[in-house]
């Protein structure tokens, strides 16, 4: 198998090593909705959001997760270990990147805005969430009846429908 059948999600390069976002003379693009990584690393975790691959699993409640940090983070809802807080207000939180987003109740920042309606949105996560309002798209499907749901929470409350032996539609 040679080198070019072995990367199936990248591209080949559309420039000289200059760019910013290439490893070795490669960019580092996903084939399948066309995002640009800067490492080959980065690519290959996103890949997973694509095939649904979670390899890291919680030997607690066995839930699952595309990378190992956020196992990780994840593992810390069990201990209750909360090691970084806001130096403004003092609440703690499991995972440095929420401190960074709370930062921005104190601010008022704002940072991710929506391109159709201009929301603005304290964290890329939420911004995320609602473009599926403008787009319409509900990556989150029944395993059991193929509803499909735009949030997977709403999937996780479906599932307590099955779980219950009730019907598959909801209010």
């Amino acid at each position: 198998m040679n080198t070019n059948e072995k990367r199936t999600h990248w591209s080949t390069p559309k420039s000289s090593s200059t760019n910013p976002k290439t490893n070795e003379g490669r960019i580092n693009r996903c084939r399948i909705c066309g995002k640009v990584y800067a490492r080959p690393s980065t690519l290959k975790t996103h890949l997973r959001t694509h095939s649904g691959e979670k390899p890291y699993k919680c030997d607690k409640c066995c839930k699952a997760f595309t990378q190992a940090a956020n196992l990780t983070a994840h593992l810390r809802t069990h201990s209750g270990e909360k090691p970084f807080s806001c130096d403004i207000c003092g609440r703690k939180f499991s995972q440095s990147s929420s401190v960074t987003t709370h930062m921005r109740t104190h601010s008022g920042e704002r940072p991710y805005q929506c391109k159709y309606c201009r929301k603005a949105f304290s964290d890329s996560s939420t911004l995320t969430k609602h473009m599926r309002v403008h787009s319409g798209e509900k990556p989150y499907e029944c395993s059991l009846c193929r509803l499909r749901f735009s949030q997977s929470g709403n999937l996780n409350r479906h599932m307590r429908i099955h779980m219950n032996g009730g019907s598959h539609h909801t209010k």
